[in-house]
This record gives C-alpha cells, sequence and structure tokens, in this order.
C-alpha cells in the first residue's frame, strides 16, 4: 500500500504574504476608517464612540479560538477569512455612496475585525504547525517586518492614494498665494453678509475672493482677533457648510445680526486711544478668503471644498476652513477661511494655498474596490500555496 506524498512548501513562499494579509485589515479597520470618515464630515465625536468598538474582536478572540482549533483546519480558516475579509472590503466600497453610509460601511467595518481576528488565530496557529521550531525562530522576523509592511502600507499608501484619487476627480483645484510684508497696509475685513453672489457662467468650479492675499506683519489685539475667529466659526456654522468645530462640539447658532466682530474691530481699531497692549496680549495678523460654487449644484448632492497650505512658509498658518460642504441651499454664500500670520514673523515671506473639491465618496470607493481585487488575490494565492 502507497502512503500519500506529503507536499513541502518553502515558507518563503507563504509567510511574507500571510502575515502582510494579516497586517492589512486591521490598520483598515484601526487607523484607514478614522481616516475615511473624518474626509466624508463625519464628527470626531461619533468617530471616536462608533469606531473605537472596532477594536472588541481583537480583544475577546480568545474566546472563540477553541473554535477555530476544533472546527476545519487552519489553512481553511485562513483561506475563507481572507475571501470574506474580500467581500467585506466591497461591502463598504459599495456603500459608500448611500444616503445612510456611515450605518453600513460601520456595519462592514465589524464583519472586518471579526473576520481579521478570526484570521488572526488562524495564521498563528498554521504558523506553528507548519514550521518546525528552527524555521519558527529564523522566520519571526521576517513575520514581523511584512506585518510592519502591512501597517505603513494601510497608513501611508493607501492614505497617500485616497488623496490621489481625491485631487484627481471632482471640480478643478484652485490656489491662492498668501504674502506677509512690513510695508503692507493691514488687511480690510469685508461684512460677508454684504456680499451679493450671482450665478456665473460655464462649468461648476470653487470661486475664491482673491488669487493673492498681501497681509501686514503688525500685530493684532488678541480681543480682536478672537472677536474674528468667533464670527466666522458662527457665520460657517450657520450656513451649514460644518456643523461641528475641531473638537466635535456642536457650534451655537445664531442670527447674522448677533455677529458683532465688526463692531469690535472698528472700536479696538479707530476709537479712543489706548495704552499700549500689555505684553502676551497680542497675536498674529489674520486674513480671510471668501469662497463659493459658481452655480448651484444638483439638489442631491454635496460638494466637498478642502482648503490647506501646499508650500512655503509655515508661519502662514491656516486657523479656520479646512473643509467646507456646499448644496444648493448655500452655494451663492461665502464660506470662509482664516489664515494667520506668527506673530513674530516681521519679515516678508510667502505660502501657496490651494482650495480641492474632489469626489471624495469616489476617491474612497476606488482605493477599497482595490482592497477587495487585492485580497480576492489573496485568497487565490493562498489557497494554492
Amino acid at each position: 500500500m502507497s502512503k500519500k506524498k506529503v507536499s513541502f512548501r518553502n515558507p518563503w513562499t507563504w509567510v511574507p504574504t500571510l502575515y502582510y494579509a494579516e497586517g492589512i485589515p486591521y490598520v483598515i479597520v484601526m487607523t484607514v476608517s478614522v481616516i475615511m470618515y473624518k474626509r466624508l464630515g463625519i464628527s470626531n465625536a461619533d468617530i471616536a464612540l462608533y469606531t473605537s468598538w472596532l477594536y472588541l474582536p481583537w480583544v475577546i478572540k480568545p474566546l472563540w479560538s477553541p473554535i477555530v482549533d476544533i472546527l476545519k483546519t487552519k489553512r481553511f480558516w485562513i483561506v475563507i477569512m481572507q475571501l470574506i475579509i474580500g467581500a467585506g472590503l466591497a461591502g463598504v466600497a459599495f456603500t459608500i455612496p448611500v444616503p445612510n453610509f456611515f450605518q453600513y460601511t460601520l456595519a462592514f467595518f465589524w464583519l472586518l475585525a471579526f473576520s481579521s481576528a478570526t484570521h488572526d488565530i488562524a495564521a498563528d496557529g498554521f504558523y506553528m504547525l507548519g514550521l518546525s521550531k528552527h524555521d519558527q525562530a529564523f522566520f519571526v522576523g521576517v513575520r514581523s517586518t511584512f506585518y510592519r509592511f502591512a501597517m505603513i502600507t494601510g497608513q501611508g499608501l493607501l492614505i497617500i492614494l485616497a488623496g490621489f484619487f481625491e485631487s484627481s476627480t471632482g471640480l478643478p483645484a484652485t490656489g491662492l498665494m498668501v504674502h506677509s510684508s512690513p510695508q503692507t497696509e493691514n488687511h480690510q475685513f469685508i461684512n460677508p453678509g454684504s456680499l451679493q453672489i450671482a450665478e456665473l457662467e460655464g462649468e461648476l468650479r470653487v470661486v475664491k475672493s482673491t488669487d493673492d492675499l498681501q497681509l501686514s506683519t503688525e500685530n493684532l489685539n488678541k480681543a480682536t482677533a478672537d472677536s474674528i475667529k468667533n464670527f466666522v466659526k458662527e457665520w460657517n456654522v450657520s450656513h451649514k457648510f460644518y456643523t461641528v468645530d475641531e473638537t466635535g462640539s456642536a457650534k451655537t447658532v445664531v442670527a447674522d445680526d448677533q455677529l458683532n466682530w465688526l463692531e469690535i474691530f472698528i472700536r479696538n481699531t479707530f476709537g479712543v486711544e489706548k495704552p499700549p497692549a500689555p505684553k502676551g496680549d497680542e497675536t498674529g495678523n489674520i486674513g480671510m478668503i471668501y469662497f463659493h460654487l459658481s452655480k448651484a449644484p444638483s439638489a442631491d448632492e454635496m460638494i466637498a471644498v478642502t482648503f490647506g497650505r501646499e508650500s512655503g512658509d509655515n508661519s502662514i498658518e491656516l486657523i479656520e476652513g479646512i473643509r467646507f460642504e456646499f448644496t444648493d441651499k448655500n452655494w451663492n454664500q461665502p464660506a470662509i477661511a482664516l489664515v494667520q500670520l506668527d506673530p513674530k514673523l516681521k519679515e516678508a515671506s510667502s505660502a501657496y494655498f490651494e482650495a480641492r473639491a474632489g469626489n471624495i465618496p469616489l476617491a474612497w470607493v476606488i482605493t477599497f474596490a482595490i482592497l477587495t481585487g487585492l485580497f480576492f488575490l489573496f485568497f487565490l494565492y493562498h489557497k494554492f500555496i
């Protein structure tokens, strides 16, 4: 009676790919999901509350690890979990464009989390069974290295990829220069409520108030600066360009006639002569930049505009207006961004800022579609290797 021949695979053919595949879903669930939700406009409070629970499957995985040990083989669980992970990634990609995407994508992230934790159990068990003690010691560094490569892929390459798709889809990007100079006069603030914005000809695009913003290096009184910042935040919230501040706390919506920063600015600048401000009571000069759309988007469309510094002096900082949401209800209202100079900046300098209105949901759909294809390749490869 002939014995069945036992096939042997070189560990180099499966150890690196197995642990690379083990790390990818973990970093997607724990890191990439947070960045994606932030880009899609979910509040920090909701992101922190719901995504923190996604770590639970890794915490309690010892509870069902005996099931993985008893039922079927480690190889079976590895291959099936990679197939389910691919299906979960596809589910995220398909549900990003739908109206209630937050709830649906969270459900698929939960599926990814449980599948990934189960995959970890099976992969580590297969590693122990498939290698001799000598090979286990030799490949421990290899598996750790490729697991770290997976972390780098998720936290770096995937985010770069999504950013590339954001910048190459949607509306054209538009840029502007911000200059500082001791010779420049103080920035003239315009009451946004007085701006009359009409529909423009041509394709839908983002319109900015200036191509070149000149700011004086003369410092502002801190009370004046704070009043301007508060006004801008309240203006943006009241016109639904965003609904929460950077900490995730809801902002108070106020009527336009209550936003009296202009009165404070005039009083502090042109009022009765005051003694010099105490040391520490001044801050860097502030400039306003206004954005709106050239025409109304469709009724069910939301145009997300992101604004940020692309290059130049770090002493010229964006302090308000990282992301705006335009709809057919507020497209013809000015969204306000604030840039501020470092109070120590006393010389001529410049920085380049850019507003992008890429199709953010489409960018993440493409990113997760690529991940789906990657995991189906892992499934096929490990099924035979």
